[in-house]
């Protein structure tokens, strides 16, 4: 790819919060869940219009 062409754009971020061992699920409550961290829990919940 010629960089004179093209300017250098930055397209995204990554940020990635640091988690501190705390609560766990246990291993059937984490299988439902889908994690084992009760703060990274947020279950889907659809917007009624």
């Amino acid at each position: 790819m010629d960089m004179k062409k093209y300017p250098y754009y930055e397209l995204a971020k990554a940020y990635i919060p640091y988690q501190i061992m705390g609560k766990i699920y246990c291993p059937e409550e984490a299988l439902k869940k889908g994690t084992i961290f009760p703060e990274l829990y947020m279950p889907y919940k659809p917007v009624k219009k």
